[in-house]
């Protein structure tokens, strides 16, 4: 009979111990360094906020400045209380619309009833024919089109 060496069940238990403790180690450095990394990207996020922050107050201050000027009280005085500094005259520009033609009114009129006709032929036109055409005859609808 060979001889076995059978360890103690505490040498077995302290052992088991001490691996169950190093794992347990391990997963809470795993841990710790998972909320580190979480901790720096919402670092990194808060960073670019602050900078849209810093951003937002330097127009605010800006615009601040520019309400708080002469330019522009003297400009809402002119705009909305009509009011002017001496020697000074109003000039307001207009744009004239471009008249409209008697031609093109009767072209717009021509193609609007064109358009209707076309619409109107194609109410009367069977469904299957209306498919018919759009899959396999296009350019057949296009020459209706014209043509009507």
């Amino acid at each position: 009979m060979p001889y076995r060496n059978i360890e103690p069940v505490s040498k077995q238990l302290t052992i088991v111990v001490g691996l169950t403790v190093v794992g347990f180690m391990a997963f809470g450095l795993a841990l710790s360094y998972y909320r580190n990394v979480l901790f720096d990207q919402r670092l990194e996020t808060i960073r670019g906020q602050n900078d849209l922050l810093k951003q937002d107050m330097v127009l605010g201050y800006r615009s601040l400045e520019y309400y708080r000027s002469s330019q522009y009280k003297d400009k809402y005085a002119k705009e909305n209380l009509g009011l002017l500094n001496p020697g000074e005259k109003v000039l307001i520009l207009k744009k004239q619309a471009a008249p409209l033609l008697a031609e093109d009114l009767e072209a717009t009129a021509a193609t609007a009833q064109r358009e209707a006709a076309f619409f109107e032929h194609l109410r009367m036109i069977p469904i299957f024919e209306h498919w018919s055409l759009y899959l396999f005859h296009r350019d057949k609808v296009e020459e209706l089109k014209k043509g009507l």
